[in-house]
């Protein structure tokens, strides 16, 4: 691709970053997005890519580039997302008069299965959560991932919110300020136990802690990546028979549903959260209704009938 397109994506990135304030996991998947499709595109027009290329583009080359995925076996939920991205770049060109081209608007996503969130029982989540001290060699390293655990299924955070806290978020306040997706922020409430395990794991760990230092850290006292809590969960689930469903977002998913089962309402459960829709904090009570349904067909007089 020749230079005014590299700066144009350039350009993209940075406007996903600074003013639509887009996750760092979305702004990855974005940018890889469109460097395959600047990739596909060159080699597709034979020649190095220029913005006269990206303006006579035709739905043709657009599919051509979502047929080359789906045979490297790409998912539909993946295809959706890289349509999206597609959309928002020729967007970006467009808005700021660098091409004359909406034709890629007219691609139409796939339609998606919405998967159904499946929690784990309460007893189970309390058994992964004490094992995982218990596997682990060095005391610091099993309190590290027991809190990791207890922030996922006892404040419902996802595993990335709850490795982007810092030292200084654990102070004297009952709360936890949260940065959820798109920058949003939210309150949730940070019960007694739970930062007892974590000024425990603090305690224990090797590393003398200042503010604005990561929270949790790896061996080598860098922030810790998300794998390093996945293959923890692998490691219980072997162990302890659990379900290939016990994952980290399981125990986030595990926290609604039993705070639904406890008689929560559904628009606090989504402020702890931070969902922005009450839509996708409803799956919940779909959840609940299946469960009930199935206890109701199996022990309800009429039922045996």
């Amino acid at each position: 691709m020749n230079n005014q397109v590299k700066e144009c994506f350039h350009d993209w990135i940075e406007n996903l970053q600074k003013v639509r304030n887009l996750s760092d996991n979305t702004l990855i998947s974005y940018k890889n997005d469109i460097e395959k499709f600047l990739i596909f595109s060159k080699d597709h027009f034979g020649g190095s890519l220029s913005m006269s290329d990206l303006e006579s583009m035709q739905i043709s080359d657009f599919r051509s580039f979502l047929s080359f995925l789906r045979n490297q076996g790409i998912g539909t939920t993946s295809i959706a997302r890289v349509i999206s991205s597609l959309k928002s770049f020729f967007n970006f060109l467009v808005k700021n008069e660098k091409i004359k081209n909406s034709t890629v608007q007219s691609l139409k996503s796939p339609k998606i299965k919405k998967s159904l969130p499946r929690p784990i029982s309460a007893d189970l989540a309390i058994e992964a959560i004490k094992y995982s001290q218990e596997i682990e060699k060095e005391k610091w390293v099993g309190l590290r991932n027991k809190s990791i655990l207890m922030l996922l299924y006892g404040c419902g955070l996802r595993i990335s919110e709850a490795l982007n806290l810092n030292y200084d978020d654990i102070n004297e306040n009952e709360y936890l300020v949260i940065r959820g997706k798109g920058n949003k922020e939210r309150l949730v409430p940070l019960m007694e136990f739970i930062k007892h395990e974590i000024k425990e794991y603090i305690k224990e760990c090797p590393k003398g802690f200042e503010n604005g230092d990561p929270l949790f850290l790896g061996k080598r006292m860098n922030r810790l990546s998300p794998r390093i809590i996945q293959y923890t969960l692998e490691k219980i689930r072997r162990n302890l028979s659990l379900p290939e469903t016990a994952t980290p977002h399981a125990l986030r998913h595990s926290f609604a549903t039993h705070l639904l089962d406890s008689g929560g309402d559904l628009r606090t459960i989504q402020e702890l959260l931070g969902h922005s829709s009450l839509s996708t904090t409803q799956r919940y009570t779909k959840v609940e209704t299946e469960r009930l349904y199935e206890a109701y067909s199996k022990t309800h007089p009429l039922a045996k009938k």
